[in-house]
């Protein structure tokens, strides 16, 4: 689920007068307001496409990114290591699901 940052400013604007917050970390399934941040996919000043992450999920995925130098977070390695970043995180909650469900079976 990816939205724009202005969509998405809008809507947690509208979320915080209703008292109801639908966005959750597109990994952990946080949903507490109070940490809920939005991640530029492949960065800040390269696309304004977001999505929601906790802080603690946020965190990791960012310093994955922060591990390039700052004058190469930019074009076709730094889009590579934040597409890598985010599907590594996903592979992690997956491997970890599959786990809780053979408990269960």
């Amino acid at each position: 689920m990816m939205m724009d940052k202005e969509i998405y400013a809008r809507t947690q604007a509208r979320q915080k007068r209703t008292g109801s917050l639908s966005l959750c970390c597109v990994y952990c399934g946080e949903s507490n307001p109070a940490v809920i941040e939005m991640h530029h996919v492949i960065g800040k000043s390269n696309s304004d496409e977001v999505i929601p992450l906790c802080k603690n999920c946020h965190a990791k995925i960012t310093d994955e990114q922060n591990k390039l130098p700052r004058e190469k977070r930019k074009g076709t390695s730094f889009i590579l290591v934040s597409i890598g970043a985010l599907l590594k995180e996903a592979g992690n909650v997956l491997i970890n699901l599959g786990h809780e469900v053979a408990v269960n079976e």
